[in-house]
């Protein structure tokens, strides 16, 4: 199993608010993109990932039922927003941050996929690209209720409208299934700085290319979305298997 990760400010932003966590001997991977001004993005999507490393990394996960392993992946991402809420409520400055995560966490050869918000999960297998989790935002539902068509969600001036994310003051229902991986396929973690500039296919064509070199491969596809104009942070994470 190797591990590749880059994460760029891009091309339009003046500071990253993204954040990452890679553990390979954990199997634990999490990707984290904040929002909020004043750098506080950059505060929620930090104590999401530190928050969700210390409650996951710890887990004695072979002595664990599938249903146990769920819940606390659930009840980790419920602590990690209400830390992040407590935290805005005591400074006025990060009032209104909140951060998207998704995470990524393999026992055996099954890995458990979570997310609150728009940024995903995909699994590279065979030469075709799956997307593992669905947006958490206004578009994404348009879209499941067939009130608007793909094309028309490209550029929809809601699609970053999230209805979900750590920290904001709805309540949360994070997403979670379970995958079984194999040989060969490869794992990508992502914020939506990188699925905004490329489409699926893009990514997939990049991957494809470059899959000998999972360093490369990393690098190529932070170089094709700063190309295609680099409007947020872009921040990726590759597992392959």
């Amino acid at each position: 199993m190797k591990v590749a990760y880059k994460t760029d400010i891009g091309r339009k932003r003046q500071n990253n608010e993204d954040n990452f966590y890679v553990n390979l001997e954990k199997k634990l991977f999490i990707v984290a993109d904040g929002m909020g001004g004043h750098q506080a993005g950059e505060v929620a999507s930090q104590m999401a990932v530190e928050s969700l490393k210390n409650s996951l990394s710890t887990l004695k996960l072979n002595e664990m039922e599938s249903e146990k392993i769920k819940e606390h992946i659930l009840r980790s991402m419920l602590n990690a927003h209400n830390e992040i809420v407590e935290k805005a409520k005591q400074d006025i400055n990060l009032s209104g941050m909140g951060t998207t995560v998704v995470l990524a966490l393999g026992v055996d050869d099954k890995y458990y996929i979570s997310h609150v918000g728009d940024s995903r999960a995909y699994l590279i297998r065979d030469k075709n690209i799956t997307q593992l989790t669905d947006d958490h935002t206004v578009v994404a539902e348009l879209l499941k209720a067939k009130m608007i068509t793909p094309e028309e969600a490209k550029t929809h001036k809601m699609r970053h409208v999230l209805t979900q994310a750590l920290g904001s003051n709805t309540q949360i229902i994070p997403s979670i299934k379970v995958i079984t991986i194999q040989e060969g396929d490869i794992l990508l973690l992502c914020t939506d700085g990188l699925t905004d500039m490329l489409t699926d296919e893009e990514i997939l064509s990049v991957i494809l290319k470059h899959k000998e070199d999972i360093e490369k491969t990393a690098q190529a596809l932070v170089d094709k979305a700063n190309e295609k104009g680099g409007k947020d942070n872009i921040t990726i994470v590759l597992v392959l298997h």
